[in-house]
């Protein structure tokens, strides 16, 4: 059971849901924090080198002197590069609780993700369990079940000589067949039982389980049970019960994030950009640094919806149907929490009143064949008595076996209700 539920594959992905779930926690708290982005670029302008400026003559003044006298062409940076960088950081101010919303959403998912997680572990450990004590009763049973074959065939045997005697009739011979078959039934049952529990049995905790001795005995009394405790247990233990739980506090959280969300309320935020732009590769030569520039600006942004077509309207409608929604499903989940808890203590108490009647009449089933063995050896009861009295002795020992399976299930039941994972 300790194995199951700490390497078993439900588990193990569990565990790692868990921790996605944590790290997107961190991710969602970095949202409060000023960011700090950096980007540069490079390319490659094939510019025409024939073209400039022409300032025509006389452009300029026409009196007392005519400048230009002549046309000029100036021209332009002829460089076929052109580089820039920008550096920018930032820093949120204010954003109506955006932020703050989506932390306790990243935290309730990280909960939820844990409550999970928590649960596989248990339900590991109890299949574990069920998986277990099923290839016991199989492995006992065949025990059991060879013994009557055994009586069976004796039976059989009596019967046939009888018939060839005439002191049977071919229905009687028949009947003792159909019960030999029966059991023969009964066995290869128990025996692909044995297989399958073994290889359940090593899903859960390794290829060795389908060889391993298994050496745990049931148990055969019922501890006892404080039911409003068990129930009290329940309602921590439940993960149905914890899933409901962190699907309301996440869609509480949903509905405030999608009120904080609506129009005409801006996020504001801090951003200094600095900016830097050139023609040469820096450090190809000496005069790299005249062809580049560098500026710097601080200011504040703002972002804010004038109008959204109703979206936000309806998002908070949506969220609030939703946090309905979950909390009715957590006062269901409670509800069947405490009736689960009842269920499985009204079964446990059951599998152990049946399991003291099965082993009164077992006792009974002793007695009665230690009086036929003794009454044998005097010759006073005959054989096919002897017979009858040795089958039923051992019939009402494979019935108590079945009895400690289905009270062992019972306790079981209780420990996984209760939140316990291990024997």
């Amino acid at each position: 059971m300790a194995l199951a539920a700490s390497d078993s594959a439900a588990v193990v992905a569990r565990n790692a849901a868990a921790l996605a779930a944590a790290k997107a926690v961190d991710a969602a708290k970095a949202r409060r924090l000023p960011s700090l982005t950096g980007s540069l670029s490079g390319a490659y302008l094939p510019v025409n080198q024939e073209v400039g400026i022409t300032v025509p003559a006389g452009e300029l003044a026409t009196k007392p002197i005519e400048l230009p006298a002549s046309d000029i062409t100036i021209m332009p940076n002829a460089s076929n590069e052109y580089f820039k960088g920008n550096l920018t950081f930032a820093q949120p101010l204010f954003a109506w609780g955006k932020i703050r919303d989506s932390i306790e959403l990243a935290l309730e998912e990280a909960r939820k993700s844990s409550a999970d997680a928590r649960g596989a572990c248990l339900d590991a450990a109890r299949q574990a369990n069920a998986a277990y004590f099923s290839a016991v009763l199989a492995h006992r049973s065949q025990t059991i079940l060879s013994e009557l074959i055994g009586y069976a065939d004796q039976i059989v045997a009596d019967r046939s000589a009888a018939l060839g005697e005439g002191l049977a009739t071919k229905a009687q011979l028949l009947a003792a067949k159909a019960d030999r078959a029966d059991l023969a039934s009964r066995l290869v049952e128990a025996q692909e039982a044995e297989a399958s529990s073994r290889e359940a049995l090593a899903l859960l905790v390794g290829e060795q389980a389908v060889s391993a001795t298994l050496c745990s005995d049931f148990r055969d009394s019922l501890p006892s049970i404080s039911e409003e405790k068990l129930k009290g247990q329940a309602a921590t233990s439940s993960t149905s019960l914890a899933l409901a739980s962190s699907s309301l506090a996440q869609a509480e959280r949903k509905l405030s994030l999608a009120r904080d969300s609506t129009i005409l309320k801006p996020d504001l935020s801090f951003f200094a950009s600095l900016d830097t732009a050139g023609t040469s590769v820096p450090y190809a030569r000496s005069s790299w640094s005249d062809d580049w520039s560098l500026s710097l600006s601080l200011g504040l942004d703002m972002k804010v919806d004038f109008f959204d077509g109703g979206a936000s309207a309806a998002g908070v409608g949506e969220a609030s149907a939703g946090v309905d929604a979950a909390r009715a499903a957590l006062l269901e989940a409670g509800k069947a929490a405490r009736l689960e808890a009842r269920r499985a203590v009204d079964a446990a108490r059951r599998a152990q009143a049946e399991l003291e009647a099965s082993q009164s009449r077992l006792d009974y089933a002793d007695e009665a064949l230690r009086a036929a063995e003794s009454q044998a050896v005097e010759q006073v009861v005959s054989r096919p008595e002897l017979l009858g009295a040795r089958m039923h002795d051992a019939s009402a020992a494979l019935e108590l076996l079945e009895k400690r399976y289905t009270l062992e299930e019972s306790i079981a039941d209780l420990d996984r209700i209760g939140g316990e994972s291990a024997r």
